[in-house]
């Protein structure tokens, strides 16, 4: 693209990303170091992070960090600047993993998050609220798939507990588009470029399996984060925590997909990119590859930010050209939590609230890259 916007930053005060980094991540050590039994190194470095990220500069990775070459590739001139004028994309992955090294989890492999995804699966309302499974249609899953994405842990730091039974109209809506682009061209492989756990893994799963127990689908690929990241993001833990508790909610789904691994018609993989601080423009040739055949559907907020770039776009701006650089067909399925937006007529948010782009009150389903509608 010839002239992109400006990224967003961190440092201008009362801005979406300022209140993450001064209000979310204040509020996400708070609850972490009342969980966990942390020593006080531990707390300590967690402390001194979180001090740093407000008021100091951007830390270069340490020489004992196994990724450290990773890191330094993935710099843009940030290490030893203000933390405050980095790029909120970049600077909000590093510290996700610096504070994965001030707990200590490359050393005892505890999902620092762990605590808050087990509470969301043992939840008793989720077999009330997943009980649509027994009659599952195609809209029904990618709804559930799409509006599971509110079921973020890291958005409901500040925003509370997110309502995952009422929607506003979609601002964007390529769901009829999707359903005849996977009819005519079944089956496929598909992708998911997976974001949240819990409710929302356990909604992507669901999708999943309608995908090849339909036939839309011969083969379905997870890609999950390397590690925790992000407060809910998933892992491949997360994956198996969520497969069996899908066996024990209605239905047989949980069953067949457990059949699927076991043929190798349901996948799971990941990527060190998936926790880079980058866009999906800036993705090595290998898992370029991997997005090269079929239909990719990247899930949530994040993948968003980076499928787009973590900049102020105008929301009219063309969402095809933004994510042309990609191999093959896509979806993005998004639950609105960040100020990212594309794609969108001037008229579909002309009388939407102030803070409609960072609510999560707002979602959207687009594609690219399909053939033309019919």
């Amino acid at each position: 693209m010839s002239s992109e916007p400006p990224v967003f930053t961190i440092g201008a005060e009362g801005s979406f990303p300022w209140q993450v980094f001064h209000e979310r991540h204040p509020e996400l050590v708070r609850r972490l170091l009342d969980t966990h039994p942390y020593g006080p190194a531990q707390r300590s470095a967690v402390t001194e992070l979180l001090e740093s990220t407000l008021n100091g500069v951007v830390p270069p990775p340490p020489e004992h960090w196994a990724d450290r070459p990773l890191w330094l590739d993935w710099d843009r001139g940030h290490f030893a600047t203000p933390w405050s004028q980095a790029p909120f994309l970049w600077a909000e992955s590093y510290f996700y993993r610096c504070l994965l090294d001030a707990v200590g989890y490359f050393t005892t492999g505890v999902d620092l998050f762990g605590p808050f995804k087990t509470a969301e699966l043992q939840d008793p309302a989720l077999d009330n609220d997943f009980a649509w499974i027994t009659e599952t249609t195609f809209d029904t899953a990618l709804t559930a798939a799409l509006y599971g994405n509110k079921a973020d842990l890291g958005f409901q730091l500040i925003a509370g507990r997110a309502d995952t039974t009422t929607h506003p109209p979609l601002l964007a809506d390529d769901s009829a588009h999707l359903h005849r682009f996977l009819l005519d061209h079944a089956p496929l492989r598909v992708t998911f470029v997976v974001d949240n756990a819990g409710r929302e893994l356990l909604s992507d799963l669901i999708l999943a399996g309608h995908l090849l127990d339909t036939g839309m689908a011969n083969e379905v690929v997870l890609h999950v984060k390397p590690y925790p990241y992000f407060t809910s993001d998933a892992t491949f833990t997360d994956v198996g925590d969520c497969l069996r508790r899908l066996r024990k909610l209605p239905g047989a789904t949980g069953d067949r997909l457990h059949h699927a691994a076991a043929e190798g018609t349901l996948s799971i993989r990941t990527h060190p990119f998936h926790a880079a601080p980058l866009s999906f423009a800036d993705m090595p040739a290998d898992l370029a590859a991997e997005f090269a055949t079929g239909l990719t559907i990247f899930k949530g907020d994040l993948n968003y930010r980076r499928l787009v770039g973590d900049r102020d776009w105008d929301p009219t701006a063309s969402f095809q050209d933004a994510v042309a650089y990609l191999p093959a067909p896509i979806a993005a399925l998004r639950t609105l939590k960040s100020e990212v937006v594309l794609g969108l007529t001037p008229t579909t948010f002309q009388d939407l609230e102030p803070n409609w782009r960072t609510s999560g009150h707002h979602a959207l389903i687009q594609t690219a890259n399909l053939p033309t509608r019919r």
